[in-house]
Parts: C-alpha cells; structure tokens; sequence
C-alpha cells in the first residue's frame, strides 16, 4: 500500500515539475513576495532579525563616534547613597539637597543642568524643603527637568491639557483638539514656570532593547518635546520634524565622564572647595541614578545593563550634535527585498542553474552584510541590509529545495510509472555524458545545458547525475558522467531526442567539445517483465552497455545506437 501512494506521489509530483517547469520558480517568488508584504504590513517577523543585526553591528564596529566632551554625567551610585545616608538617611533625600546643588553648578555657568530624576510628589514632611528647591530653580536659568507620560488608558482620569503645558503646540497639518492627557509634571512650580520640560519616556523594542528615543510624543495632534529635543534646541539645535531616531551610540556603558553626587555636593558645601573652579562651566550636566536600587538600568546594543542617565546623555548629545542614525524609508527596503528576491527568480525561471547560485548569493550576502557595516562605521547612515538578505535566503533555500525535489521526482517519476505495473513491454534509451573538465564551474555550466534540453524533451526525458552515492574511489571514478534516460513505449525511439540532447550540449560547451573532452554513448534495449520489479534485470543490461561505452580503456569514446 506504501508502495503505490510513494508511486503515485512520484508520479503526480513528475508531471507537476514538467508541466509548470522552470515557471515555477516565479510562482514561488510570487508566494514569497506576498509574505513579505504581509510581514512589512503587519507582522513584522523579519523585523526581530533586523533588531538583532543591528545590535550586532553596532557592537562591534571600528569607528563610533566620540562622546560629546561638554557632556557630564553626575553620578548617585550606590557610594552616593551610602555617603548621604548619615545626613539626609535612606532614598529620597530632601529636596533642599538638589536646591543647594543646583544652585553651586548654576554659579558655574553650565550650559545645562538637566534632571534624570522625576520629583513627582511634595515632601509633606519637609515643605520648607521643597520651598527651598523651588527657590533654587527658579533663580537658575540653565536647568530642565522631565515630565512622564502614562499610558493613554489614564487620560481620562487626568485634569491636565496639551494646551497647559509649556512648549506643547500643535503638531502641522493636524487637528489638535485639547483633550485630557495623563502626564506626571515636577512637583516644583518654578520648573513648570521656567518651561524647561521635556518628556522622558523611552520605549524598548519587543525584544526589551532600546534603540530608538523620540523627538516627541504625540497626543490628539499636539506634539510633545521629549527632553533631549528640548535640551538641544535651547542650545540652538536644530530638532526635525519626525517622530523618533535610531540611537548613535557612543560606546559601551560609562563612556562619558561620570563624577559622584556626594563627592560634588560635598564640595560645593565646603568653604575651601577641593575640586577645580569651574569644572562645569559651559558643560551638560546630566544628573541621574546607576545606583541598583534605583532601578533606572536599561538593555542597550552595547549592554545588556545600560545607564538609564547614560542613555538620556547619549540621546542629547545625538540631537545636538545632529548625527543619529538616518534609516532608508521602509519602502525601499520593501523594493530592495522584492527586487533581490525577483531577480533571483527571473534568472531561474531563464534556466539559471541553482547550483551556480550558492557562491553567487554568497557573494550578495556577504556585498550587503559590507555596505551596512561599512556606512555604519564611517557615517550617520545605517543602511538596514538584514531584511533583503534574510527574505533572500529563505527563497533561495526553497528555490535550491525545489530544484532538488525536483531533480528526484523526474529521476523517479517514470521508474515508479513502471514499477506500477506487475507485467509489461516497454523501451529503455540511455545517453551517458561524460565531460572530461577540471574545474567544477564548467560542469556546472554542463549539467545548467543538461536541465534546460531535458526540460524540454517530448518524450519525457529525466536526468540522473549522481550515480554513486559511495564518497569514495568509485564516486570519483563516475563523478563526471550524467545519465539520461528515457521508458517509452516499443514503438517510440527516443534516439532522436538522445540527438537532439547531444546537438544542444556541444553547441552549448563548443570549447570542451572541440577539445574533446565532450564525449556520448547512448544505448537502448526493450524491457519486459512477467512479474513486478522483474524488468530490473534488463535494464540493468542496458545501463551497464552505456556506462561500459564511456570506459575509458575504449580509447576514442564512441556515439551510436547499441
């Protein structure tokens, strides 16, 4: 029972592969190129591989750029923490502590002052505390703080308009209509005065990596500047209109220079101070938490734990400066994919042989693996290759499956139609080719000559090019000679098809053939059996009169009809 559905299976799959032909690898770019538009459109599959080459490249390229030298980052570590404790006791400290040291590193004339750290709640405790703080910062003209925005499934608990906040407007082109959004502002009326605010939201990818900061968020067509973006255009640069940016990062964890709390504050107390005068004139500085405890630690390309501060630093410097990564659009990675994928597809569907493009999509691989690291490397351009190369890959693989399926099913196709029938007659018609050629190339070019005139027998012609599976002595002795065969029935000749094959391959290879390395015998004989699989011992016969035809002991190798 096996037997006859592997049979009909072989058969059915024979006549499939020679009824679409070489047109079926079009049909399968056709269902790839559906895929891909449906993954780009919704899905979204290729884009883990994306994220992961990303982080690849970007963690061990040759060249990044250095990190922003007026940027500091001032540091409560855990040392932080454990020297503050006897003063100010466990987190948080009084707020008066970030009044007095705002105040110190206001009177150095930084470029920025700009808070890591969201005080979102009075100290009911303390209120002289908070006054204190308030104080400071609204006698400070370099100081920014940051705002959070919930998720939209707050807003309608929330009494807080776009139109309330500070260096909200409305986005262009957009209807902005005031509804309620639900954002955590500073519990410091001078920092919502000033209007130094920006959001600090950062949203990793699926994968839990953070990438990408915005420029703003948007609610019901109003835009809302995220802190980097609020930071640098105070400093004069200049934010484009788009939604969000690839992150150039400047290295591993603790690239910028990092300095403790503790060890400022206390310094800024002293009468005598220790540190050097003016160590943050025209500086950013960035005030934030490595501490554990604190829980601002992030996973980055460069680090699976990444400074929350680091992170915020690392996206002002990228919009001041102006050279975060600039993306292609997702169209054209779309038209780069479809085109790669088409192109392999119209050359196999012109009877390209697969084998060739192992070396030859390779080769492509390895050209786009170069160019995103090349450009990722040596400018603001991450050129994302990953995608072509992984849609590619998967319809070469199933165009390479394809062909060797189907190499099987026409090798079989007409041996299993046989093996159907308990008795019969028919007519056996073999060519063995040999091609005397060193380089693999050209027998690669012979066996692409071979598919295209099989392809195109009337009689049904199938091709065998592995005779011997054993990798040893005996494989090599016949690795170079393919067999082609025909089972027809007695009346029909296939020698004329034999013919035609042989005409088609030295037209095709004329150097091998003028040199003489080409070399055909063909031979036929009439099968028949009384019982199933009795046919085997006559074509045997025949297999054997036409492998003994290319033996090299025959010297001149013959062509004729035995």
């Amino acid at each position: 029972m096996f037997d006859k559905l592997r049979n009909r299976w072989a058969r059915g799959s024979a006549w499939l592969v020679r009824r679409m032909g070489a047109g079926a690898y079009l049909w399968l770019a056709a269902a790839v190129s559906l895929f891909v538009v449906i993954d780009f459109a919704a899905l979204h599959l290729v884009g883990t591989m994306e994220s992961r080459v990303f982080d690849l490249l970007m963690s061990h390229r040759l060249r990044a750029p250095a990190p922003d030298p007026d940027i500091v980052i001032v540091d409560i570590d855990e040392a932080s923490l454990a020297a503050m404790a006897p003063d100010f006791g466990r987190w948080p400290w009084p707020n008066e502590v970030f009044g007095e040291f705002v105040a110190g590193i206001e009177a150095q004339q930084p470029k920025a002052i700009v808070f890591d750290i969201l005080f979102s709640d009075a100290d009911v405790l303390r209120p002289d505390s908070d006054a204190a703080f308030n104080a400071a910062v609204a006698a400070s003209r370099h100081s920014f703080f940051p705002m959070l925005r919930l998720g939209p499934q707050n807003d309608a608990l929330s009494q807080i308009r776009p139109s309330m906040l500070p260096g909200v407007a409305p986005l262009p082109g957009a209807t902005a209509l005031d509804r309620p959004l639900a954002i955590v502002l500073p519990h410091v009326p001078a920092a919502i005065a000033n209007g130094r605010l920006g959001t600090h939201n950062v949203e990793p990818d699926k994968d839990g990596v953070i990438r990408r900061y915005p420029f703003r968020l948007e609610h019901a067509g109003w835009g809302i500047p995220a802190l980097p973006s609020r930071v640098a255009a105070a400093l004069g640069a200049a934010v484009p209109d788009q939604r969000s940016f690839l992150i150039n990062w400047r290295g591993k964890p603790f690239t910028y220079p990092y300095v403790s709390f503790a060890a400022v504050y206390r310094d800024l107390l002293r009468q005598h101070r220790q540190r050097p005068a003016g160590e943050f004139a025209g500086k950013i500085v960035v005030i934030g938490a490595t501490a554990a405890s604190l829980f601002d630690l992030k996973a980055s390309p460069m680090a699976k734990i990444h400074p929350g501060v680091e992170v915020l630093a690392t996206a002002i410097d990228n919009v001041r400066r102006g050279d975060w990564l600039r993306e292609q659009p997702p169209w054209l990675t779309l038209a780069i994919s479809l085109a790669f994928i088409w192109g392999m597809a119209v050359a196999l569907a012109r009877r390209a042989p697969v084998d060739a493009f192992n070396s030859a999509f390779t080769a492509m691989q390895v050209v786009f693996a170069g160019v995103s690291y090349a450009t990722l490397n040596l400018s603001p351009y991450y050129l994302d290759m990953s995608a072509p190369i992984t849609l590619g890959l998967v319809y070469f693989s199933l165009a390479r499956g394809y062909a060797n399926l189907s190499r099987r099913w026409l090798a079989n196709g007409l041996r299993f139609a046989v093996e159907d029938r308990p008795q019969g007659t028919c007519r056996m018609t073999l060519l063995s080719v040999r091609l005397d050629a060193p380089l693999r190339a050209e027998r690669r070019r012979m066996k692409a000559a071979l598919d295209r005139l099989v392809a195109d027998s009337p009689l049904q012609a199938s091709r065998i090019d592995q005779l011997i599976e054993d990798p040893g002595l005996v494989r090599s002795v016949f690795d170079d000679i393919t067999l082609i065969y025909w089972l027809t029935d007695v009346h029909e000749d296939a020698a004329g098809d034999a013919r035609r094959i042989e005409a088609g391959l030295r037209q095709a290879l004329p150097k091998a053939a003028a040199a003489g390395r080409l070399a055909f015998f063909d031979a036929g004989g009439e099968l028949r059996w009384e019982a199933a699989r009795g046919w085997r011992s006559a074509a045997y016969r025949t297999i054997l009169a036409a492998l003994a035809g290319m033996a090299p002991a025959a010297g001149a190798i013959s062509s004729g009809a035995k």
